[in-house]
């Protein structure tokens, strides 16, 4: 299956769109029309990522292309790897996966026309981007980056983290319904992830904006003021990723709080193993009077990466104080500072680490609390990753089960059913990395073998479970 998935490559990759139900009950003929059965499906489920400029290594978005590709798509559907749906049958329920998957008839048609030949008559076309759902006594609200940026490192490094201001001139209290992330170049983009900044903090961020050449400024780890992020509330309004959909409503009677006068700062992560390009993102908000509204809290599990060198395996990053080096100097001393503090976080040995394929963290539970979505996040050695709570107990549930990690879909999940937690309660995040994929020289991976730490670049690795709750 891998071997077919990697021939596929990271291919069809579909956005969050149901398809119309009046569609899904038409029975199709032996012989498909590509016209009514097939198009409305490319189009509605596969052509959002397969477009110029978007994550898909190949575009669908003509009759010629979806031709020219018709064997990949009849064997990618045919394997059940595309359209693909991460969560494995250890997940619970999320709302809206049944629109993430293609249905019996769908992918009957599919397949039925591909064993016909392929034959392509018409555009499948892109279907329109959602309008931003802006409901009674709510507001819209567009902020962008104020001029283009064209992303760059140094020291060696791959990745640049860029910080932009951005400034919503709240007059009141409000809180954020929803909000969409518009990365302009997302072959670029690894991640986006907008951060509340309270505004007492203004006039720092003020400064750091003015001393810094060109639009924004540097930030690894962080958005670079107004001190580090708490984990267990994390000032966190929304993020993007690879694979996200452009459905960023939180869950019914919820939302971000924004005092008045807040800001937010849009913190981009630019990786140049896929080349350079000029970025312009933005992000678009509901917003709403804080009344009836219970306030959305961000908890962050990090767990710490110790990858090591295997037997036979040689090379001057191997050794773990010097691939900590690197990273300082890379990416700055905070940098160099994680994989000490994740330890001590987690409990583990930081005088004395022990070097496994396996992270993993649990925390405790102080408050009551409502768990409402939750999302994973590794890097390209990352193989799956789980989110549980009370983990081992007559009382365990899985939040989160991604048995075949994919670095190229990545999403966020709303939970069918929110799932209480009560204090003393665990929730716990386990993530296995394929070692094998530290030297294969792919996606910018360095062939020389190193000691794997948990860092800001892509070809560093990271493991992160997210969870959206409310309090109570």
């Amino acid at each position: 299956m891998r071997k077919v998935a990697a021939a596929v490559a990271v291919a069809l990759i579909v956005p969050l769109v149901a398809v119309a139900a009046s569609r899904r009950d038409q029975t199709p003929t032996a012989a498909p029309s590509f016209k009514r059965d097939v198009a409305p499906i490319l189009r509605e489920k596969c052509t959002g990522c397969h477009q110029v400029g978007g994550i898909a290594p190949f575009t669908l978005g003509t009759a010629k292309e979806a031709q020219k590709w018709s064997q990949a798509i009849g064997a990618a559907v045919k394997g059940r790897i595309m359209p693909p749906w991460p969560p494995g049958p250890a997940s619970p329920d999320y709302v809206g996966q049944e629109q993430r998957q293609l249905t019996a008839k769908e992918r009957t048609a599919i397949l039925a026309w591909v064993k016909a030949g392929g034959k392509a008559s018409v555009d499948p076309g892109r279907v329109p981007r959602p309008k931003i759902d802006v409901r009674p006594g709510e507001r819209g609200l567009t902020l962008a980056m104020h001029s283009t940026y064209t992303p760059k490192a140094k020291n060696g490094a791959t990745d640049d983290y860029r910080c932009f201001l951005l400034d919503p001139e709240l007059k009141e209290d409000s809180f954020v319904t929803s909000a969409t992330i518009r990365p302009l170049a997302r072959r670029i983009v690894h991640h986006v992830i907008l951060f509340r900044l309270d505004a007492a903090a203004r006039s720092e961020a003020q400064r750091v904006d003015a001393a810094s050449p060109g639009a924004g400024w540097s930030c690894f780890g962080g958005p670079g003021v107004s001190g580090p992020t708490q984990l267990d509330n994390a000032s966190w309004i929304a993020a993007w990723a690879p694979g996200k959909d452009d459905h960023g409503r939180l869950p019914e009677g919820t939302g971000v709080p924004m005092p008045k006068g807040s800001l937010v700062v849009m913190q981009v992560h630019y990786n140049l193993l896929n080349g350079v390009a000029r970025d312009k993102s933005l992000a678009v908000f509901t917003l709403a009077p804080p009344a009836g509204l219970e306030a959305m809290e961000t908890v962050l599990l990090p767990a710490p990466v110790e990858l090591a060198c295997v037997k036979g395996e040689r090379g001057p990053l191997c050794n773990r104080d010097a691939a900590l080096a690197s990273l300082g100097r890379k990416y700055g001393g905070t940098a160099a500072f994680a994989p000490a503090a994740l330890l001590l976080l987690c409990g583990q040995n930081a005088a004395s680490p022990k070097a496994s394929s396996t992270s993993t963290c649990s925390r405790t539970i102080t408050r009551p609390t409502v768990i409402h979505s939750v999302a994973g996040h590794m890097h390209l050695l990352g193989k799956s990753i789980r989110l549980e709570l009370n983990p081992g107990t007559a009382n365990a549930r899985v939040l989160l089960d991604i048995p075949d990690w994919d670095f190229h879909w990545q999403n966020a999940y709303t939970l069918a059913g929110p799932v209480k937690a009560q204090p003393g309660d665990v929730v716990r995040v386990t993530c296995r990395h394929d070692v094998r994929k530290r030297t294969h020289g792919g996606h910018g991976v360095p062939r020389t073998p190193r000691y794997v730490l948990w860092g800001e670049g892509t070809t560093d690795e990271m493991c992160l479970g997210i969870l959206q709750v409310t309090r109570g």
